[in-house]
C-alpha cells in the first residue's frame, strides 16, 4: 500500500483528516454503507475507520460527507466502548463500581 499524501487543498471537506464519512460501496439493500472518521488520503484511496477500530482503503468516488444521523450514532458506538473499556478495567483491577 502506498502512503504518499494528496495535497491538502485539492480535498473535499469529507475527505480531510477526521472527518466523517460514509462509504457507499458496501452497501446493499439489506446492510447499510459504512460509516468512518478519516485517518488518511494515500495514493490507493481514502483510509477510514470505524467506532471498532476496523480500517480499510475506500475509493474517493464511492464516498459522501456523513450526515448528522450518521455522525451522531458513531459517536455513540464510540461512547459505548470507551464505556465497556472502563468497565472492564474496574473488574479486572477489582474496583467495586463494576
Amino acid at each position: 500500500m502506498s502512503t504518499a499524501k494528496a495535497p491538502r487543498a485539492q480535498l473535499p471537506a469529507c475527505l480531510v483528516q477526521g472527518a466523517y464519512t460514509v462509504d457507499e460501496a458496501p452497501a446493499l439493500p439489506h446492510e447499510p454503507a459504512w460509516v468512518g472518521k478519516v485517518l488518511q488520503v494515500v495514493a490507493s484511496g481514502v483510509q477510514l475507520v470505524t467506532p471498532t477500530g476496523y480500517a480499510w482503503i475506500a475509493a474517493p468516488g464511492d464516498l459522501r460527507p456523513a450526515g448528522d444521523d450518521e455522525r451522531a450514532a458513531y459517536d455513540a458506538q464510540v461512547r459505548g466502548f470507551w464505556r465497556e473499556r472502563a468497565r472492564l478495567y474496574r473488574q479486572l483491577v477489582g474496583d467495586s463500581r463494576s
